[in-house]
């Protein structure tokens, strides 16, 4: 692991903190991918939904680039790390991970590095790392949900994401779920 990389453990919880690396040929990358979703939007009248998908096939190529390799058994703990490693550091990306389970985690993004195009629109910005992490994190776990819950773009100190790797059933599924056990369990 890099020097840049590093993991603090306090009881039970483990937190990662990164600080930001700028690789080139990352930002070259994604600053692309950042003017096909700007212009999609612009396109499409102002709807963020190509822009978001734009971004989730830039997070996917991450994953296939730099994640795949590492398992073929993903838990939340296995694909922290080399995200971290591999994608966060060289996006120049500086980010607190905490309240890691089997799955679930937050990810508390304190830092991105930003070009003048990106730093100009923060609201895109702010859907267009969502839309990247979305890509990177469903294609380890295609049943699982990225919730945002902060944004820098509004101006919250953080970008806050919590990772799920099963979507949370609505409660009526809970509920029909728990009528038909308890009404198992009676016969």
């Amino acid at each position: 692991m890099s020097d840049s990389f590093k993991k603090f453990e306090s009881g039970d919880n483990v937190v990662w903190i990164t600080q930001p690396k700028k690789i080139d040929q990352f930002i070259k990358r994604k600053e692309i991918a950042f003017k096909i979703a700007k212009g999609k939007i612009e396109d499409n009248g102002g709807k963020i939904q190509p822009a978001i998908q734009t971004a989730e096939a830039f997070g996917r190529s991450l994953f296939e680039e730099y994640l795949k390799g590492e398992t073929n058994d993903w838990t939340i703990q296995k694909w922290l790390e080399p995200l971290v490693k591999n994608i966060f550091n060289p996006m120049g990306t500086g980010a607190t991970i905490t309240n890691i389970t089997d799955n679930q985690a937050e990810s508390f993004v304190f830092n991105y590095y930003l070009n003048s195009e990106e730093k100009s629109d923060p609201y895109l910005t702010s859907i267009f790392n969502y839309g990247i992490l979305k890509g990177v994190f469903l294609s380890a776990f295609p049943n699982g949900e990225l919730l945002m819950k902060n944004s820098m773009a509004y101006g919250a100190p953080m970008d806050k994401f919590t990772f799920k790797t099963n979507k949370i059933e609505n409660e009526d599924e809970i509920n029909k779920k728990n009528l038909m056990k308890n009404n198992y369990a009676r016969k």
